[in-house]
């Protein structure tokens, strides 16, 4: 396991190499945010594909489409869920259906890559609890493109999590996190996916808005790094296992 002392240097050293994002002629703004937010609450499937794919024709990346768009997106209509200005079933149907604009956009937008045998596995799960899994979808999106075969489940309970882990290899499990009452609750989930691994050098990997400027949260979970932005989480799960193969 890294060390706690580790962690802060490895996230100091990935950021200093970021390289800078290149932005599209065009930027998502609160109009958009508004637009796609009653899309995805309407009663009816609307196409907002064809809303999406004409911001690409205006010069939009899909990198900030999907995480200067839709996960403002998310997020918001999961303030309005807390507000009580949209019911759970409102807000499962948007959330399934931006999860299924994300599988539209990659087919849209991508070419399938075939999955190397070799390739290195990540899980990706909801900390117990969790009901915001919206950031799971944008995070396998980036594993997958950096060449990650990536499994994600967004059970909100630890019992599928532990059973993946027991019987498939696994080199990282990545765990998201938005709120601060189930803090207690990853805490204790930790230790139990570390110990019922295939993997005896298992690493964790937490995100989320529960860990946004809080690296002692990162410590008293037990994981081994954080990510901040989820476009870098697949370097920064690399650098782990480059750690692990440099301390061997």
């Amino acid at each position: 396991m890294v060390e706690a002392e580790i962690i802060p240097r490895l996230m100091l050293a990935h950021r200093s190499e970021r390289q800078p994002r290149r932005l599209g002629r065009r930027l998502p703004d609160t109009d958009d945010i508004a637009h796609l937010t009653t899309q995805m609450l309407a009663p009816e499937d609307r196409d907002a594909l064809a809303v999406i794919r004409g911001l690409l024709d205006d010069g939009m990346t899909l990198e900030e489409v999907l995480v200067g768009l839709m996960a403002p997106t998310a997020r918001h209509i999961g303030r309005l869920w807390e507000e009580d200005a949209c019911d759970f079933v409102q807000v499962t149907t948007a959330m399934a259906r931006l999860r299924r604009l994300v599988h539209d956009l990659e087919t849209l937008c991508l070419d399938p890559q075939p999955v190397d045998p070799a390739s290195r596995r990540i899980l990706l799960v909801p900390a117990p609890g969790e009901t915001h899994t919206f950031g799971l979808t944008l995070a396998a999106h980036f594993f997958a493109e950096a060449g990650w075969e990536v499994v994600t489940s967004f059970e909100p309970h630890l019992a599928e999590a532990l059973e993946r882990v027991r019987s498939e290899w696994f080199d990282v499990v990545g765990l998201s996190l938005s709120c601060d009452v189930c803090v207690d609750r990853l805490v204790a989930a930790v230790p139990v996916l570390r110990r019922a691994s295939r993997n005896r050098d298992l690493r964790l990997v937490v995100g989320g808005p529960a860990f946004l400027d809080r690296p002692d949260r990162v410590r008293l979970v037990g994981a081994d790094a954080s990510v901040d932005d989820v476009r870098d989480a697949p370097r920064i799960a690399q650098r782990l296992l480059d750690l692990r193969i440099r301390a061997c």
